[in-house]
């Protein structure tokens, strides 16, 4: 029997986090804490170009539905998730409180639609719909006894292969020590990013593969769009010959035809997607001859239900995905990885070890990382328990 996606919403509430009695989300990558230009809660890191926070912060919703089916969202909000938080309680829910839809991803066209035409078509306004739309299946899932993922698909993969989303160390030997010890527990994929300066990375690469000595059997390059002039093309060739698995984020994310182009040059494929909010922007990236070889949606930004529709149009189009896992806690994470079930299993999953971490402060997760991947949990909606006593000590008001 099919299971039952139908709701009212009765209740929506966001908490704005801070973790600031721990590190920062780069924690002290390269050294970059004394060299970055920081504020209290802002930095910008040597060569690029976008801004961090120095300590984590979040943002999370909680659904309630007129049945009394609770469910927890959350958006990937580094920066400023009071806006997010304000957003979801000052006018998501005054508009959905009381209605009732057939499924979250009706709630999701309910509320673009009602702003779409004010052109709210990205920022923070969709980061608010992504973590209710995750809420929202959360509850569902809840509500049937079912894990997420068996919503989402009907052959959710069982067995999720990760790697690590960056070696945070300040100097190379902590890096190449760090990475022994993520090889001990059997990960066989790492990724690591750029900061300006091409060959060094190279270098570092290099160095690291060696002393790797095989363990390490992927390799994915982030250049956080950083590459200008012909470094595009340069990095494509140099990564694509190191054996990098992809080239990640290498050209400014508005820069559809400068992608395009690049993807049909020699070297390693082109990866990119945690800049997109909506099907309605990635649809031209999909089109005859795609500007990327792999797709990379952001749940955290896209939330379920739209993320499915962007996955069907790189399917569609011959683009296999893995999502990218950003800034986010447990409800994040297993968010992401409730997604990745309905993708293929051409790439390793992304894991932000850091981070996970970092949510046992706010509660439990089901989730378990070992020997190199994920396990999908039978817990029921996302498997997350949050506890309450905890998200009020971290919550800012």
């Amino acid at each position: 029997m099919a299971t039952d996606t139908g709701f009212e919403v009765a209740e929506l509430k966001a908490f704005h986090l801070s973790l600031s009695d721990q590190p920062g989300y780069w924690e002290d990558y390269r050294g970059g804490g004394s060299k970055s230009q920081r504020q209290d809660r802002l930095e910008f890191r040597k060569g690029w170009q976008t801004v961090y926070p120095t300590t984590v912060e979040a943002v999370l919703v909680r659904v309630t539905f007129t049945d009394g089916s609770i469910g927890w969202g959350e958006s990937n909000s580094p920066i400023g998730p009071e806006v997010t938080a304000l957003i979801c309680e000052r006018l998501l829910a005054p508009m959905v409180k009381g209605r009732s839809f057939d499924t979250p991803a009706a709630l999701w066209d309910f509320l673009y639609d009602a702003q779409r035409g004010r052109g709210y078509a990205a920022g923070y306004y969709l980061d608010a719909l992504a973590a209710l739309d995750i809420a929202a299946w959360d509850a569902i899932g809840c509500r049937a006894g079912l894990p997420v993922a068996q919503l989402l698909t009907q052959t959710p993969r069982t067995h999720l292969p990760v790697y690590l989303s960056g070696l945070r160390q300040a100097t190379v030997e902590e890096r190449i020590d760090a990475m022994r010890r993520w090889v001990d527990t059997g990960l066989k994929g790492i990724k690591i990013f750029v900061d300006g300066d091409l060959d060094a990375a190279g270098r570092e690469l290099e160095t690291l593969q060696q002393a790797a000595g095989g363990d390490v059997e992927q390799w994915m390059i982030d250049t956080l769009w950083m590459c200008r002039g012909d470094d595009g093309r340069r990095a494509k060739a140099m990564f694509g010959d190191l054996g990098t698995r992809w080239l990640e984020c290498p050209l400014q994310p508005e820069d559809l035809q400068g992608h395009r182009a690049l993807s049909r040059e020699p070297g390693a494929p082109i990866a990119l997607g945690e800049h997109f909010r909506t099907h309605y922007q990635t649809q031209a990236w999909f089109e005859t001859p795609p500007a990327l070889d792999v797709y990379q949606p952001d749940i955290g930004r896209t939330g379920l239900s739209d993320g499915l529709r962007q996955i069907a149009q790189a399917r569609d189009a011959g683009v296999p995905s893995t999502p990218h896992m950003g800034s986010g806690l447990h409800v994040f994470q297993a968010a992401t990885l409730h997604f990745a079930t309905a993708c293929g299993d051409e790439y390793l999953q992304e894991y932000q070890a850091g981070l996970a971490e970092r949510g046992d402060l706010l509660g439990t997760t089901s989730w378990k990382y070992a020997d190199g991947a994920f396990t999908l949990p039978d817990a029921p909606g996302l498997g997350v328990q949050i506890d309450e006593e905890a998200l009020a000590r971290y919550t800012v008001t």
